[in-house]
């Protein structure tokens, strides 16, 4: 018989399973809630970023000396391609926009290549961040490049700038490689607008070289740039390598020369000034507009050059004009370029010597008057003498600039009265005379010049064969004649009153008055022949009446002939 075993009610608990279960549960809830605020505390140190873009302000520090570059974010735009948002960074001087990055000249995928760089495996923070899509193998460290200037320090921002890096064992070139979305090698880097870039992956700690390939506008050539890799640098504080170059800087090469013979003339300086603001890549203003930044000053030969200038336009202003020479009107402007492996020739100046041409002509003829002597008196009382040639002029290409001068005639041709004894003549700063450097003064002499002739009473026809003289108003002969055809010339008299006796008798005699003027006067005397008219017409009129008494009879005689016959 088989015995039948009753359960207690007191042995079943149907609660603790249940219970097990939810403490089970709760304690897997705080075990995600806890890997859940790992995961949030951890998120910036995984994000996927790509730190070749480079640093959006151009490569600014912090005040701890680090570097600060803009990260981007890297992620899918659902279309199978990728976007790159800016994370926000501290800097120094903040930008409104992320510069874009020039892409640098891929090579063509070489397996297994790396240049002696870990063998091209992929960049990151030990754990696939970054450039690439692979983890790090070995110690590596981030480089971060910044070109900058050497005398200032600060970031040259110029982009396209290129480099090649060299390192290893055999110092061999450094092929780097990127691995998203495709790998792409890269032999050489280049510089970002803001001047700066990181390689495209990170780089085994040893010895390397930069060696720059192009140079920045306005700057010399930067030296190899050695750096030892001894410690490990993530991308958010990168290795930095600094780039110093020098900002290019050229002389101003002038020649002074004589504008008609082009011999080098001495004598001359300048101030040179900036002719704009004078502005380098990395933002430093060197000089001002305006500013005078150095003295030129020419040799012997006309020949000088400035001290080292920046690069830019420059004017170049007059200090010392060389002696019996005219100064610019205007400021020549000159250009400092970048030196190249053949000087330029210099700037030739080519300037006006100050000439002076004085004339002196007959005022009626305007014909030069030659054999006359002048004196020239300066204003400070220095003088010099000169004689007009055959065509009535001299030259003077002495003179001082800013100065004033007079220039006197000492004597006059036979017959000529001096119209002008002194003419002044003010010479400016710059040895100009009303504006030109050669400049010209014109004189006149006057000589009175009269024809004195005689006519009938109502005719205008010289009357020939009368015996005339000319007499001073102090009854001084002057001269005799006999009229002809033509009125008698005189020259030289001195205005005045005259008179003209005709034959021997002075009481008969015609009062004139010659006047002090250039062109010829005429002066004609007028003689009373009216009883020869009288006697000319009847003798006329008497021989006419003969002549037809004549005819008269001829005509008779032939009639009574013809009759007879």
């Amino acid at each position: 018989m088989k015995r039948k075993h009753r359960l207690s009610d007191d042995g079943l608990n149907f609660w603790q399973p249940a219970s097990d279960m939810f403490s089970a549960l709760m304690m897997i809830l705080m075990l995600v809630i806890l890997l859940l605020c790992l995961y949030l505390v951890h998120i910036p140190d995984h994000e996927q970023v790509d730190p070749w873009y480079g640093d959006e302000e151009g490569g600014d520090w912090t005040d701890d000396g680090r570097p600060t570059p803009t990260m981007y974010v890297w992620s899918d735009d659902g279309g199978g391609g990728h976007t790159f948002t800016p994370m926000p960074t501290p800097s120094l001087t903040p930008s409104p926009s992320p510069t874009p990055t020039p892409t640098p000249t891929p090579t063509p995928d070489l397996p297994g290549s790396g240049g002696g760089s870990g063998g091209g495996t992929g960049g990151g923070n030990g754990q696939g961040e970054g450039p690439g899509d692979t983890p790090d193998l070995g110690l590596k460290s981030a480089v971060y490049v910044m070109l900058v200037d050497a005398e200032t320090d600060r970031t040259v921002k110029e982009a396209n700038v290129q480099f090649e890096l060299y390192g290893g064992e055999n110092s061999a070139l450094q092929i780097l490689n990127t691995y998203y979305p495709e790998r792409i090698s890269y032999r050489f880097y280049e510089t970002t607008e803001a001047g700066t870039y990181f390689f495209p992956e990170k780089l085994t700690l040893g010895d390397y070289e930069l060696h720059e390939l192009s140079e920045a506008e306005g700057y010399e050539p930067s030296e190899n740039i050695p750096f030892i890799l001894a410690d490990t640098y993530d991308w958010d504080d990168p290795f930095v390598v600094r780039v110093p170059v020098m900002p290019s800087k050229n002389i101003i090469r002038v020649q002074m020369v004589d504008a008609e013979t082009g011999r080098g003339i001495s004598g001359g300086s300048f101030d040179v000034l900036a002719a704009e603001n004078i502005v380098t890549a990395d933002g430093t203003l060197r000089y001002r507009a305006g500013q005078i930044v150095d003295e030129l000053v020419c040799g012997e030969d006309g020949y000088g050059e400035s001290e080292p200038l920046y690069l830019g336009q420059y004017t170049l202003r007059q200090r010392e004009i060389p002696q019996y020479y005219a100064g610019f009107l205007q400021e020549p402007a000159v250009e400092v370029v970048k030196e190249s492996k053949v000087a330029p020739a210099p700037e030739v100046l080519p300037s006006q010597r100050m000439r002076l041409r004085f004339s002196l002509a007959d005022e009626l003829y305007e014909t030069g008057l030659a054999g006359v002597h002048f004196e020239i008196v300066s204003g400070r009382g220095e003088r010099l003498e000169a004689v007009t040639d055959s065509t009535g002029s001299f030259l003077l290409d002495s003179l001082d600039k800013g100065t004033s001068y007079r220039i006197r005639q000492l004597d006059a041709p036979g017959g000529y009265r001096i119209t002008t004894p002194e003419i002044p003549v003010q010479i400016d700063a710059l040895g100009y005379v009303d504006g030109e450097a050669e400049s010209s003064v014109a004189a006149t002499n006057r000589m009175i010049r009269v024809q004195i002739g005689i006519t009938a009473e109502f005719g205008k026809m010289q009357i020939p064969g009368i015996n005339l003289a000319l007499y001073s108003s102090q009854n001084e002969l002057i001269r005799t004649w006999t009229s002809s055809g033509s009125e008698a010339l005189f020259e030289s008299l001195s205005p005045g009153a005259y008179y003209v006796v005709k034959g021997a008798d002075k009481e008969s005699r015609s009062d004139i008055r010659i006047r002090d003027t250039a062109e010829i006067q005429q002066i004609n005397l007028h003689d009373s022949y009216t009883v020869h008219y009288v006697i000319y017409g009847a003798a006329l009129v008497l021989a006419l009446a003969l002549l037809a008494l004549i005819l008269l009879l001829m005509r008779r005689k032939r009639k009574k002939r013809q009759s007879a016959g």
